[in-house]
């Protein structure tokens, strides 16, 4: 395992680090280019490539937080509290339905 810095400052453990962060950086993105994210996490899933399929999760939830209101990170307002449980649901989801593929 090898110790991965991601540009926003986050790090992450993982056996292939060039794959982690190509994936994590398409994840960032996936929602500007409007892909199917979850037939392209299928995708790694099912080609062996677990490594991309983590660091695309990690981008997308990374994408997710730049989208939250700019509140502190334990805000307790309704709006902060529904996002984050939403997001924690549909990661979750996410990696259920990977899970069982």
């Amino acid at each position: 395992m090898k110790a991965v810095t991601i540009d926003d400052g986050a790090t992450y453990e993982t056996a292939s680090p060039d794959q982690f962060t190509q994936a994590y950086r398409d994840g960032e993105t996936a929602l500007e280019r409007r892909e199917d994210t979850d037939n392209v996490l299928k995708t790694h899933v099912i080609k062996g490539e677990f490594a991309a399929a983590a660091g695309y999760l990690h981008g997308l939830a990374a994408d997710a937080r730049k989208r939250l209101p700019r509140h502190v990170e334990d805000c307790p307002c309704r709006l902060c509290v529904h996002d984050r449980e939403c997001l924690m649901r549909s990661i979750y989801r996410t990696w259920r339905e990977a899970a069982a593929a």
